[in-house]
């Protein structure tokens, strides 16, 4: 089980992007799977990240922004529609592309993320 914890949102540049990315590299890997996300309220934090996510799933911004308000309530922030207007998920879809496999035996399975380049997908089997 993976917990993640990121600071309160007052202003869009208070969640380092690093933080999101991070996050979102959890909530995408299935061997997580089931993922509950939450903050204390499970509105603004909650939101930002599920945002992201939504723009990661290729949503359009307006429907990502329409999800946010809906779930916030009138407890919506001016603030959260900044970050998640502009945090750029071209930087997830880099690693996403860069992803592998390493099998170091049938159950040990993890995924590593080169940032530097993408690297193409080898499969070691110990079969």
């Amino acid at each position: 089980m993976a917990q993640r914890t990121f600071p309160p949102v007052q202003e869009p540049s208070n969640i380092p992007k690093s933080t999101i990315t991070e996050a979102l590299k959890v909530l995408i890997d299935v061997r997580n799977h089931p993922v509950l996300i939450h903050c204390k309220r499970g509105k603004h934090r909650t939101g930002c990240l599920v945002g992201c996510l939504r723009k990661l799933q290729n949503w359009r911004l307006a429907s990502v922004l329409e999800e946010y308000k809906h779930f916030a309530g009138t407890k919506w922030r001016e603030n959260d529609i900044c970050f998640l207007e502009a945090y750029d998920v071209s930087c997830i879809r880099h690693c996403l592309q860069s992803i592998i496999y390493r099998y170091y035996a049938s159950r040990n399975r993890r995924i590593l993320c080169s940032e530097e380049g993408v690297q193409k997908s080898r499969i070691a089997s110990s079969v």
